[in-house]
């Protein structure tokens, strides 16, 4: 009869705190929603100092849930909370700001001996809230970035998942290692780890120091000496380019400074020469804490691609003028290209190569027809004839009649009052060259050959009109169609020849990514920086660190 009796009282006891338990975990649950509903009035910014930024994803996310909590269970925790903050730590290691989730804050409230008393019940409800905003919050921007590019880049399109938060919320609520779930988000390519320790080094004054400047003035070579050549020695130690202890003349540049600023040239996408010109003082003299900034938001730039790239594609770098081809992660094929000028720049986007065209016509935009073409008809309308041009005038409904030049009188025509279509036929002198792989865009930008190919030899080519110019389009013509075994190297060049348009669709269609980098870590380990020649850099960085 007593074993009976204790058996009851502790089913009644059992019972009786469930039902405690259950009725606490029902007034954090109630509180958890009033609160989302007055930061919901709030607009994200409740309390004081903090912005709830995912509100509306947290509210659509508890209310599924019944605005049960996350991070609490009766009177312990359920997730380990000093995951989530020495991450959010972490996070300073990838070029984010700890302070952008709710560290301080938290790491306030979880160390609160009263968190658990009766009287905290609020405040329960608002730290299970910021935790799961600041854990979304650093998922997101680990996974997405930090920055939406399209608000900074007017030509950058990505189209982002709808459902990303509410699948990065599950992922909490699957896996109990919150430090290894957001980990996952980053992005596994190498590129992205490689700048990561760069900007450790570039932040460890052991390394790399403050750089002085060097005052402007005229060219300095092999066996200039003086101040400034004293400032450039300088400048290079701290670069880590140089180490000023081997130099025996601290005034005297040498060939040892020479091949410094050769190494630096290098790496700095400049002409090498081992001469210190206006291009290269220039970069010599950017501080270091922009090159901290412009690493970082080149780790962004990672950060705004596909988790995963493909086991094949294309990478055209704008800003290094440079094109790579890649197979399982390993470049087969690199070449040099020709991108937009900087007031017809070329954009940052992704697709898909699906066909190419041999010899193909260039149908001329209107705003090239009208800007660079018409001012050349206009002083000689024989231009056309003498370049291979077909003039075509708008019929209405959008028909297209061929004419004679000599029909027009071109002093009458202008930029509000041109009503024709130039066409280039195929031949030696079209734009396009004899090629073009065509990735149908909203930009009408693709890549082409070019008979203009002196202008790969220099240094800075930002020469063309937005499309990209490539140094060697009969080999990637090659690769992508190696699997048909009617167009071998011989074929297509044969084609090529016949001046007749032919468009070759691909059995493999290859992905292309189009970016703009301008700081990244090359095959042999150097950090390699390039000229912002968009100006896009100090956009970003000016929104990126705006709260900072």
């Amino acid at each position: 009869m007593r074993k009976r009796l204790i058996i009851f009282f502790s089913i009644f006891l059992l019972i009786f705190i469930f039902n405690l338990n259950a009725a606490a975990q029902s007034e954090l649950a109630m509180s958890i929603r009033n609160h989302l509903l007055v930061i919901e009035e709030y607009d994200g910014l409740f309390p004081e100092n903090e912005d709830v930024n995912f509100y509306q994803q947290l509210k659509e996310f508890y209310d599924q849930r019944y605005y049960q909590s996350i991070w609490f269970q009766g009177a312990q925790f359920r997730r380990d909370p000093e995951a989530l903050v020495e991450e959010i730590k972490n996070s300073y290691d990838e070029g984010l700001n700890p302070e952008d989730y709710h560290l301080e804050y938290i790491e306030e409230n979880i160390k609160d001996k009263n968190l658990f008393a009766e009287g905290s019940l609020n405040k329960r409800a608002l730290l299970d809230i910021l935790l799961t905003n600041a854990y979304l919050s650093l998922a997101s921007d680990y996974l997405n970035g930090k920055i939406d590019a399209e608000i900074i880049v007017e030509d950058y399109s990505y189209q982002p998942d709808n459902l990303e938060a509410q699948n990065l919320l599950e992922l909490l609520l699957e896996k109990k290692d919150v430090a290894q779930t957001l980990q996952e988000q980053l992005p596994k390519i190498d590129n992205y780890r490689k700048l990561k320790q760069k900007l450790a080094d570039y932040r460890n004054s052991e390394k790399i120091k403050e750089w002085p400047q060097i005052d402007s003035g005229g060219l300095l070579a092999e066996e200039a000496e003086g101040q400034r050549v004293a400032q450039l020695i300088s400048n290079l130690s701290a670069h880590n380019y140089l180490n000023q202890g081997q130099i025996e003349n601290n005034d005297y540049f040498d060939r040892t400074v020479k091949r410094a600023v050769i190494r630096f040239q290098m790496d700095h996408g400049l002409k090498v020469d081992g001469v210190v010109g206006e291009k290269t003082l220039k970069a010599l003299n950017v501080p270091l804490d922009y090159r901290i900034k412009q690493i970082i938001i080149n780790m962004e730039r990672w950060r705004w691609l596909p988790e995963d790239l493909g086991s094949r594609y294309i990478y055209v770098n704008i800003a290094d003028y440079n094109l790579k081809l890649y197979e399982n992660n390993q470049v087969i094929m690199e070449m040099k290209t020709i991108v937009g000028q900087e007031q017809r720049s070329t954009p940052v986007f992704s697709d898909t190569i699906k066909y190419l065209v041999l010899n193909p016509y260039w149908y001329v935009p209107k705003s090239i027809a009208v800007k660079d073409k018409l001012p050349l008809i206009k002083e000689d309308y024989t231009y056309l004839k003498d370049n291979n041009y077909s003039l075509f005038k708008y019929t209405g409904n959008g028909g297209l009649k061929e004419i004679n030049p000599a029909e027009v009188d071109w002093s009458k025509i202008n930029k509000q009052n041109f009503n024709y279509l130039l066409r280039q036929n195929p031949g030696d002198q079209n734009a396009l060259g004899r090629v073009k792989f065509m990735f149908p865009n909203r930009f009408s930008v693709y890549l082409h050959d070019t008979p203009g190919r002196y202008l790969f030899s220099a240094t800075d080519r930002s020469f063309s009109s937005g499309c990209i110019r490539i140094e060697n389009p009969v080999d990637l013509a090659e690769y992508l169609l190696q699997d048909q075994e009617k167009w071998n190297r011989e074929a297509i060049l044969a084609e090529m020849k016949k001046d007749t348009e032919k468009t070759i669709y691909l059995n493999n269609p290859i992905k292309i990514y189009i970016q703009y980098n301008t700081a990244w870590v090359d095959s042999l380990g150097n950090l390699n920086f390039r000229e912002d020649i968009y100006n896009r850099d100090q956009k970003v960085i000016n929104e990126y660190f705006k709260s900072q």
